[in-house]
């Protein structure tokens, strides 16, 4: 595995990256950097992701070690000198010089490799995992730009009514038609209007620098344009979990599972005992003979000594297994809530679009009208407008909510859905 091709899946216009991408068109960066370039931007760039390199390389080494076979040790040793009598000096001196080492049993090695195998394969899942969870943020963080900008859009438009009223009102008070109360009234709700347009400023900048902190950017440098126009979705909550079971999330699972077995078995090959070994040749300086030794020894009751090692590895499989359900009751909860929230939220979009807002405008004008003409009273007309923009807050957020969902949902099946698009419009 090599993390300087990342990663070893590639990733395409399935799954989340499909998302995303499908965002690059809206995308006018300053510098011509697409959504696309981003996302590339930021797999390169990212710490989260950057981190896997040494982690490959340690691995690299792990495994390195793991084939390795015990090694061989050269001993000497010297008896019988420097003593009294018969043994003065070096006279009855024997020394031993020998070659000594471990014949491992068990399949110690092959067990060893196949741990370092499963850690491998259980951090590329953890990269792919990383990098999809990266890339929902990174399309999620775009959906809330969008956001922002069209709740700029009308805070802007919010102080253009009320500079229109404003106008209205003066004119009226020229005329001895209205009192200066209202003026007052209506230069209260401009400044309070032109103070919701600084904070949707502030908010804009906010949500920019968070996008393209992504790629360790500067949101200075960032333009984007585009609508959050999205068709009515209708999810289905058991065919969402189950492309979760299927996806690269839940294969992070089944790795880590892995891993657990490799390290059971590894446990369990310590249930046989490691053969030493020694040979050498001896010389026996008083008999003036030269001799070859030959030694062996292995522990006993090994299986006996080595059951709490087994024990505690295969209790820690199933510490493993009650956190892979409990992961799945988590991911249960967040899929159950996103679809309901989707199909809820779309809906309301819908509702707001098609039967609430379309009235709201008509009332707006009646009321101008109305006001203009000494029917309506400056509330009244101030009340309508009020709703409309309301409404309008509402349809946002309502569509930030579905699209904000379903990159939720991409990023834990890793599947796109078909209807994640969106309706680009300047």
């Amino acid at each position: 595995m090599k993390i300087s091709q990342f990663p070893v899946r590639k990733f395409t216009r399935a799954g989340i990256l499909t998302s995303a991408l499908m965002l690059s068109q809206a995308n006018a960066l300053a510098e011509q950097v697409t959504l696309d370039d981003a996302v590339q931007l930021t797999l390169n760039r990212h710490p989260s992701l950057l981190k896997f390199r040494p982690l490959t390389r340690a691995l690299e080494g792990d495994r390195q070690q793991a084939l390795l076979s015990p090694a061989y040790t050269v001993g000497a040793n010297l008896e019988n000198v420097m003593g009294t009598s018969s043994t003065s000096g070096v006279q009855a001196a024997e020394a031993t010089i020998s070659l000594s080492s471990v014949y491992e049993l068990g399949g110690k090695k092959s067990a060893r490799t196949q741990v370092v195998d499963a850690r491998a394969a259980l951090l590329d899942s953890e990269q792919y995992s990383m990098s999809l969870s990266l890339l929902g943020g990174l399309t999620q963080q775009y959906i809330r730009v969008l956001a922002q900008q069209e709740r700029l859009q009308i805070a802007e438009r919010s102080v253009s009514l009320a500079e229109d009223a404003l106008t209205v009102i003066t004119n009226r008070i020229k005329s001895g038609a209205t009192n200066d109360a209202e003026l007052f009234r209506a230069k209260s709700a401009l400044n309070q209007a032109k103070l919701e347009l600084a904070t949707a400023k502030v908010n804009k900048e906010i949500a920019l620098q968070s996008l393209t902190l992504f790629w360790q950017g500067n949101y200075e440098d960032i333009t984007l344009t585009g609508s959050l126009n999205s068709p009515a979705k209708n999810y289905s909550y058991e065919t969402l979990f189950n492309q979760f079971l299927s996806s690269s999330n839940a294969d992070l699972l089944i790795k880590s599972l892995d891993l657990k077995d490799a390290e059971i078995q590894l446990a369990k090959s310590d249930n046989t005992a490691d053969l030493s070994w020694s040979v050498g040749v001896r010389r026996n300086q008083g008999a003036q003979d030269t001799s070859l030794v030959f030694g062996a020894s292995i522990p006993l009751f090994a299986e006996k000594r080595n059951s709490g090692a087994v024990k505690s590895a295969i209790a820690s499989k199933e510490a493993e297994l009650l956190e892979r359900d409990t992961k799945y009751l988590d991911v249960k909860a967040i899929l159950f809530k996103a679809t309901k929230s989707i199909n809820f939220s779309s809906q309301a979009a819908l509702h707001l679009e098609k039967e609430v807002m379309p009235d709201l405008k008509r009332a707006l004008e009646l009321t101008k009208e109305g006001y203009q003409k000494g029917i309506y009273t400056y509330q009244e007309w101030f009340a309508s407008r009020d709703a409309l923009l309301q409404s309008q807050r509402s349809l946002i957020n309502y569509r930030e909510a579905t699209l904000l969902n379903e990159a939720l949902i991409e990023q834990w099946t890793g599947q796109s859905l078909k209807s994640f698009t969106f309706n680009l419009q300047d």
